[in-house]
């Protein structure tokens, strides 16, 4: 896709619902017209909270945010063949997260293995899968324990909130204990523990995303409703060396943090606020790093939990799960800042969006 070219093809949402209620759908997108329909609506996924499509796109990963499959304890991840032309769903087969309420999940780099973080288990899981894009039963489950956090309501207990591939290390963030853990993937299908980063007590870490070209990741701390800088050294140890708000001066209401995401110019960064209702844009210096608060942009509706960043950067798409509606939001490159184009659809509780083929 060429620079300026706004993105055409296929999105999937994840809902929150009912087994018996869609909460996967197929979404043909124009950005140019700034219109989105759905085309499929997928049913017995309870709570698919989050999606993850593979490099290849043929296959998707959603979780079930359940705390019981079945007869058994714990969530569930359910994989999927996506037909080629239409981008429709066809589910292949589901196995066990080993851990309560999977919020997260994502595939490695060459699509060997999808790796799950279980909120409520507070453990995090990896799934080999086969060459058809099935998965196997867990062959690694890791949980860390550590002190807990100072927030008494919401750290009692380790929640693992986020799984994420950089390289040759897979990062767990863990809302309950304010760290972040670094693991390697060894032997094929083992998580091995490599370091852990500490942030500022009371943070809760919840989504991290890393830089295209510096040697920087950023943290959306949920407790806190803030973002902090980390230095990744050679060795994927990270190292916190700012921390900035999330909310205008003078926000004194209640808010949690989300979903961030970085601009693919790397120029900008986007996070999300629940409570204040906005999508808050930083500048990236382009030597260090570092963060400057640009605007807070309303996001149009209640608790935007997730949201996308077309792969153009001249648009991006929110979530607002308390609302159930999708705003689409224009965005100025030479400024940074972004302007709502409105709701483009209304679906219950969206809290997930995917990108799938360009068309």
């Amino acid at each position: 896709m060429s620079k300026n070219q706004t993105f055409a093809g296929i999105l999937y949402v994840g809902s929150y619902g009912a087994a018996a209620e869609p909460t996967i759908r197929v979404c043909s997108f124009d950005g140019a017209a700034g219109k989105i329909s759905v085309k499929q609506e997928v049913t017995k996924v309870q709570n698919a909270s989050y999606l993850a499509v593979d490099s290849s796109g043929r296959h998707l990963y959603a979780v079930s945010e359940t705390g019981q499959t079945g007869d058994e304890a714990g969530g569930s991840v359910v994989s999927f063949a996506i037909e080629e032309e239409s981008g429709a769903l066809t589910e292949l087969n589901r196995q066990l997260t080993h851990g309560a309420d999977p919020c997260y999940i994502t595939v490695d780099s060459a699509n060997n293995a999808v790796l799950v973080a279980n909120y409520t288990g507070g453990n995090a899981a990896l799934l080999p899968i086969h060459e058809d894009g099935t998965l196997a039963p867990a062959s690694s489950i890791v949980r860390e324990e550590a002190p807990l956090g100072s927030n008494a309501a919401r750290q009692e207990a380790p929640h693992a909130h986020a799984i994420v591939v950089n390289g040759n290390y897979v990062y767990l963030n863990d809302l309950g204990t304010d760290l972040i853990h670094a693991f390697r993937i060894e032997e094929g299908s083992k998580l091995v523990k490599q370091s852990s980063c500490k942030l500022h007590s009371g943070a809760g870490p919840r989504h991290i995303v890393f830089h295209q070209s510096l040697s920087t990741a950023y943290v959306m701390n949920e407790l806190d409703s803030t973002v902090t800088l980390l230095n990744v050294s050679a060795n994927g140890e990270l190292t916190p060396v700012q921390t900035v708000s999330a909310l205008p001066e003078g926000f004194s209401g209640y808010n949690d943090a989300a979903d961030i995401h970085l601009s693919p110019c790397g120029r900008y960064l986007y996070s999300s606020n629940r409570g204040h209702n906005s999508i808050a844009v930083f500048s990236v210096d382009q030597a260090d790093g570092s963060l400057t608060l640009l605007q807070n942009a309303s996001c149009e509706g209640d608790a935007p939990r997730n949201f996308l960043v077309l792969p153009d950067g001249s648009q991006l798409l929110v979530a607002n799960q308390k609302t159930g509606n999708i705003v689409l939001f224009s965005v100025n490159e030479e400024t940074g800042h972004i302007h709502s184009e409105g709701t483009i659809l209304e679906v219950p509780s969206p809290v997930c969006i995917r990108l799938g083929a360009a068309r």
